[in-house]
């Protein structure tokens, strides 16, 4: 304690907003000298948990609301940073909520955050949040009827997350998503009963986007993504009920990672100039049809379905460039069938085997018949390849060497691939 009273407070402060608020105030009483500093910490953090086991939901909900506004009437730093709060429960009033936010953006404010954990809840939020010019960062999570001006602009925002928000209407994603001229960073997570199926996103300065859809237990089958920002570089989407539409012309986009129930051919059509693609399959999937990945690179497929070696076939004539195949077969979610699928071998080899592939990368390898039958083919006709890492999913030694032999002997194209067990 002796040395740490000898810190300035500038230092001190920084370490108080590194703490949650509730903590920050309880370190406080170590010394006279701190007493005072938590009320200039420029970030503060509220979590609806409790000490107490035994303490009712009610009164724990009733606790953090009396204390953030305890809290917000003694702060006094002049600019508040971050202001994050996070309910477990839904009993602090909306009104609350939109005073709190309202004196944060009197605050001017930069790092916003209200989050439900349990459940929606309705809030009102301020109409001078919408005006505020210093906000960078938002973050809603649960809200229920997101109220969006017609007219509004969010100067400042860059990165903003709407998860599992529910809008008053039709046109409010599209109001919100609009009006942020700078925004770089998206991520959207639909919910029940979201009043919204078509999601435009129309934002010229947007770098990444993320979509998902894994908590409805009743999707739209009609919902659809229409992506207008043509300068997006990375998207990222995630749909375990495979009927999520995009549609959009994406031509500077370098990765994307899709995650997909059901993989349709139409799926992969925005994506004909990407680079590096991670693709998780964890159901039904069709083979593409005519969608040609020009600019693809870099390859991740993980897959646990007993069409695997076709998808993959499928992908490979379909991508001429590719340098980098890193193949995955999640034994964790499989099928039974899965190690009992059959390989065949394609008419023509694929462009990319012959002229471009150089890495092999082959995780969870078992070693039966059908996957040492694509090995050796890779092995065989990829006359570029330089290495080829095998990761065999036996934990033993002697299994594992024994799959490693197999395919150590077996006809390589490429005088220069080494192949390694990983």
């Amino acid at each position: 304690m002796d040395k740490i009273s000898h810190l300035s407070d500038d230092l001190l402060i920084k370490i108080l907003s590194l703490v949650p608020t509730k903590d920050a105030i309880a370190m406080s009483t170590l010394s006279k000298r701190w007493m005072s500093l938590w009320t200039l910490v420029p970030r503060l953090v509220f979590d609806d948990y409790s000490d107490s086991e035994s303490e009712d939901e009610e009164n724990q909900s009733r606790n953090l609301a009396q204390f953030v506004s305890g809290t917000l009437l003694l702060h006094k730093a002049a600019v508040l940073e971050s202001f994050h709060l996070n309910i477990a429960s839904s009993e602090c009033s909306g009104s609350e909520v939109g005073l709190w936010v309202r004196i944060a953006v009197d605050r001017l404010i930069r790092d916003l955050k209200i989050s439900f954990y349990n459940d929606h809840s309705p809030v009102r939020l301020p109409s001078r949040l919408f005006r505020c010019e210093t906000i960078e960062t938002l973050e809603l999570c649960r809200v229920i009827a997101l109220e969006v001006p017609s007219c509004f602009s969010f100067r400042s925002l860059k990165n903003l997350r709407l998860l599992s928000v529910r809008y008053s209407d039709e046109g409010s994603f599209s109001r919100f998503i609009s009006n942020c001229p700078v925004l770089e960073d998206l991520v959207v997570e639909t919910c029940d009963e979201d009043n919204v199926v078509t999601f435009t996103v129309n934002v010229p300065s947007l770098q990444s986007l993320s979509v998902s859809r894994t908590l409805r237990d009743l999707p739209n089958p009609d919902e659809v993504f229409v992506i207008h920002s043509h300068g997006l570089k990375q998207l990222k989407v995630v749909d375990y009920y495979g009927e999520l539409h995009l549609i959009g012309n994406l031509p500077k986009l370098v990765e994307a990672n899709l995650q997909y129930e059901c993989l349709y051919a139409k799926v992969l059509e925005p994506f004909t100039s990407v680079k590096r693609l991670y693709l998780c399959l964890f159901g039904e999937a069709q083979y593409l049809t005519g969608t040609v990945l020009s600019q693809l690179v870099c390859l991740e497929l993980c897959t646990c379905e007993d069409n695997w070696t076709k998808v993959l076939v499928s992908v490979l004539q379909h991508a001429p460039k590719l340098q980098v195949l890193k193949l995955e077969l999640n034994q964790d979610h499989c099928l039974a069938t899965v190690r009992d699928v059959c390989w065949i071998q394609p008419e023509r080899v694929p462009e990319c085997l012959l002229y471009q592939l150089k890495t092999l990368e082959w995780r969870n390898y078992g070693g039966t018949q059908v996957e040492k039958e694509v090995a050796m083919y890779f092995l065989k006709n990829a006359s570029r390849l330089v290495t080829a890492t095998i990761y065999p999913d036996s934990v033993k030694l002697a299994r594992k060497h024994k799959m490693f032999e197999k395919l150590d002997i077996a006809t390589r194209s490429s005088r220069a691939c080494e192949l390694r067990m990983g």
